[in-house]
């Protein structure tokens, strides 16, 4: 079948994809509930974590790596709606169908096209402008996907955010118990009682603008903060795990 020509569903889902797509997204989504209603979720009270809890009302493109995909889900209010990127590959619609039963929306296309190279995802990035043009939803971007390289932010989480004007928030995570699958970002999947750190970095705004230079200063910057985010959710776990 023809990608485009693919109706998928509210959810992001593709209603005839295999039954092996439909069974895996039931078993690891609720496995992850499992987890989550297991484990603890620890919001460390650094500097960047405490202004973020007085925005949390407002809209933003949360970035956070590929690797920490399986740690979020309950990281984000009840209240809040979501909407996230898939590929239209085989593990795009395993990560739709355990996102539907997550509560979170995604939209399908490669977010490659984002960075110039259009595989067939202009019209998902065209559905992520108008869900945040209804100001409805945040946005969820693993900015260094979808296939790498691991922990460096490309710059399609720039240009959404330029289109859009939501900044950018960094969200990293750190789990105390774990397993990794081997992909190329090292996957982390969360072990059941377990403790699992969030920290946020400051929110990035990217102005409307086709300057690559004010562009890519803005990309290294949201990396940085990336980068320091998660080394204080490690920080802060490993701490906590020592008392």
């Amino acid at each position: 079948m023809n990608e485009d020509s693919i109706a998928y569903d509210e959810w992001g889902r593709n209603p005839d994809a295999p039954l092996s797509a439909w069974l895996g997204g039931v078993v690891i989504a609720g496995y992850l509930k499992a987890v989550y209603a297991t484990s603890s979720m620890v919001l460390p009270n650094t500097e960047s974590n405490k202004r973020m809890s007085c925005k949390l009302g407002e809209k933003f493109i949360w970035a956070l790596w590929h690797c920490h995909l399986g740690l979020p889900p309950f990281f984000y209010p009840d209240n809040y709606h979501l909407t996230c990127m898939a590929s239209r590959s085989r593990d795009g619609e395993l990560l739709a169908q355990i996102m539907s039963r997550l509560n979170t929306h995604c939209v399908r296309g490669s977010s490659s096209v984002l960075d110039g190279r259009d595989k067939g995802g202009a019209a998902a990035v065209r559905q992520m402008i108008r869900v945040a043009k209804k100001g409805e939803h945040q946005l969820v971007i693993t900015p260094d996907g979808p296939k790498g390289p691991p922990q460096k932010v490309k710059m399609g989480v720039i240009t959404l955010a330029s289109l859009t004007g939501y900044p950018i928030c960094p969200v990293a995570f750190a789990a105390s118990r774990f397993f990794t699958i081997p992909t190329w970002d090292k996957t982390i999947f969360p072990l059941p009682f377990g403790r699992i750190a969030a920290c946020c970095g400051e929110p990035l705004e990217v102005p409307r603008t086709r300057d690559k230079g004010v562009l890519e200063a803005k990309r290294a910057e949201i990396e940085k903060r990336l980068i320091h985010a998660n080394e204080e959710a490690q920080y802060y776990l490993k701490n906590m795990e020592g008392k």
